[in-house]
């Protein structure tokens, strides 16, 4: 029996449960660390005399380091261990959001926001990466939904915790909580176990395979588990997504996340700003602009639980054309409590489909190369990142309405929709 076939037939162990759950929660903090920066936006404008356009490039520096990141330090952990790279980032997160606390100008801003970034690159594929290695295939789309659900709940957190603390502490406040919280995290990843394919793969004769076989299953003899260490030849390097087995599914994977993450940051970055261009009061604004995140936490369970079924490309389709349909419904509904609906559709099809391809990101590559396949994936899609806050304060400095804007986005969720055609079931590597 090889090792991938032992996790498959086994049930999830209170270790594997833990490995996902301490994923979950570097996820949490991502979340909460991009959405509170749009939180503060207005705080910031209104404590250092700015417009608040003018901070489109801060917005854009995380993601913008999250891209440097996961190209450069994200497939180290093909090489290092997943878990090596996780403490490593989860310690300069804490630093990078401590640093953005005691930020004086723009400039010391944007340079601390684009540190956190590069943690956060290094370390997100290789949370995907171990989750996906200690979930047995039978409920793989859905742990790894669960645990990518946890960035829009960091988000929605920090939609109830930010305003508070904006109004006692101001928006150095909201930033030191955000920074304490990696840390602690950091010091249960140095409890977690190193990923079993991982070490079955690149480091065989490595004394932890047994101690962590017999932290899952018990019952069974490590000595009758068959590694796989061919798997790890020398060709495998960080250009192998785009060799000729990988590269159909990897452009087409790409594109998706490119165009559904441009919409999702726009929402992100610049929703509570146009929520209060619309009529919304500052608090109200703020509340509702995290409403796509809790569409989001149920459109990615409904999709995960498709996924799991072999539905990935129905549960992909109906959620674009579910984001597209309620963008353009903001054109002709009346504000009030239409919106908030509208927003929670919103957020069901984009940050919901957004869960599903972090998830599909993982299942396409082998354990040879999947912390490197999902740094690839996260790179070129943190470029959708990047430019969406940049196009949103663009946008906005030409003075269109905020339905007009959200219109437009729909464009770009129609192309995912008929991009998911061409997917191929076979593409997904377990």
């Amino acid at each position: 029996m090889t090792l991938a076939e032992l996790i498959d037939s086994l049930p999830m162990s209170p270790t594997q449960v833990g490995v996902a759950v301490l994923c979950a929660l570097v996820l949490f903090i991502d979340g909460y660390d991009i959405q509170v920066m749009a939180l503060a936006v207005p705080a910031l404008a209104q404590g250092w005399s700015l417009p608040p356009a003018s901070f489109g490039l801060s917005l854009s520096a995380v993601v913008i380091g999250m891209a440097v990141g996961s190209g450069l330090l994200g497939p180290l952990g093909d090489r290092l261990g997943r878990r090596t790279l996780l403490v490593a980032a989860l310690t300069v997160t804490a630093l990078a959001t401590a640093g953005t606390a005691l930020a004086a100008s723009p400039t010391q801003l944007v340079f601390w926001r684009l540190a956190t970034g590069l943690a956060l690159g290094g370390g997100i594929p290789n949370c995907a990466a171990l989750t996906a290695e200690y979930a047995p295939v039978a409920h793989r789309s859905l742990t790894m939904g669960l645990m990518n659900i946890a960035s829009p709940v960091g988000a929605f957190s920090a939609g109830l915790v930010a305003p508070p603390v904006l109004e006692a502490y101001g928006w150095r406040g909201a930033f030191l909580i955000g920074g304490a919280a990696p840390l602690l995290v950091a010091a249960l990843a140095l409890r977690s176990p190193e990923s079993l394919k991982f070490l079955g793969v690149r480091r065989p004769a490595d004394p932890r395979i047994v101690h962590h076989l017999r932290r899952i299953a018990r019952h069974v003899d490590p000595r009758s588990i068959r590694l796989e260490a061919h798997a790890a030849r020398s060709r495998e390097c960080w250009w192998e997504p785009l060799g000729r087995r990988y590269l159909a599914r990897t452009l087409l994977l790409w594109t998706l996340l490119f165009l559904n993450l441009f919409n999702l940051y726009v929402l992100i970055s610049w929703l509570a700003a146009l929520l209060e261009q619309s009529g919304w009061t500052r608090a109200a604004a703020l509340h509702g602009a995290v409403m796509i995140q809790a569409g989001g936490i149920v459109g990615g369970l409904l999709a995960s639980r498709l996924m799991d079924r072999g539905a990935t490309r129905p549960a992909l389709l109906a959620g674009f054309c579910l984001a597209a349909a309620s963008l353009l419904a903001f054109r002709v509904a009346p504000r009030g409590d239409s919106w908030i609906v509208l927003l929670l559709l919103t957020g069901a099809g984009v940050s919901g489909c957004q869960l599903s391809l972090n998830t599909l990101s993982a299942a396409y590559y082998p354990p040879a190369i999947k912390a490197t396949g999902v740094a690839w994936a996260l790179l070129v899609g943190s470029l959708g990142s990047v430019v969406g806050p940049l196009a949103g304060a663009w946008l906005i400095e030409e003075q269109l309405p905020p339905p007009t804007i959200l219109g437009l986005l729909a464009v770009p969720a129609l192309v995912c929709a008929a991009g998911v055609g061409l997917m191929r079931g076979r593409w997904q590597a377990h």
